[in-house]
């Protein structure tokens, strides 16, 4: 069975950039639904944070959609 994967914009705290982020999507769900914690990266500053409650509902959000269109596709 292949794995899926999902893609979604993180931002640095401490400069601001914007880049995509990848998770296989059952970690993104667990995270989000089961622990509402969720460890992020950003290689520009090399620095590790939890996700925000924000950035946790966003997360989903974009979780939702990223398989709402996948679904449509198909």
């Amino acid at each position: 069975m292949k794995e899926s994967f999902i893609r979604f914009p993180i931002t640095c705290p401490r400069c601001g950039h914007e880049s995509l982020t990848e998770f296989r999507a059952v970690v993104v769900t667990i995270a989000t639904v089961e622990w509402h914690s969720m460890r992020l990266y950003a290689s520009c500053h090399k620095v590790f944070w939890d996700a925000s409650d924000l950035e946790l509902e966003q997360i989903g959000a974009y979780l939702g959609a990223s398989w709402i269109g996948a679904s449509s596709i198909a």
